[in-house]
């Protein structure tokens, strides 16, 4: 078996530095950059598609109402 100083001298050798430490948060940031950059692309593709959809329902709705112009008072003339 180790002694207690062996043991000590052993876990405080595996214990990564500060510089190890250091380097790794800054990895560790840059990928959660990495991941954020993504959900905003991600979001403004949404929106675009939210606003696309949108104009379209608008074209359609628009076309709706003029084609029951053009028949609705013809409706109205038969009844």
């Amino acid at each position: 078996m180790f002694n207690k100083k062996k043991e000590d001298k052993m876990l405080e050798e595996k214990k990564p530095s500060q510089e190890a430490t250091s380097v790794f948060d800054v990895a560790n940031s840059y990928a959660n950059m990495s991941r954020t950059g993504q959900l905003y692309g991600k979001l403004n593709m949404l929106l675009d598609m939210k606003i696309w959809i949108l104009t379209e329902e608008k074209k359609l709705r628009e076309e709706i109402e003029l084609n029951e112009k053009e028949f609705l008072p013809n409706k109205k003339e038969v009844a």
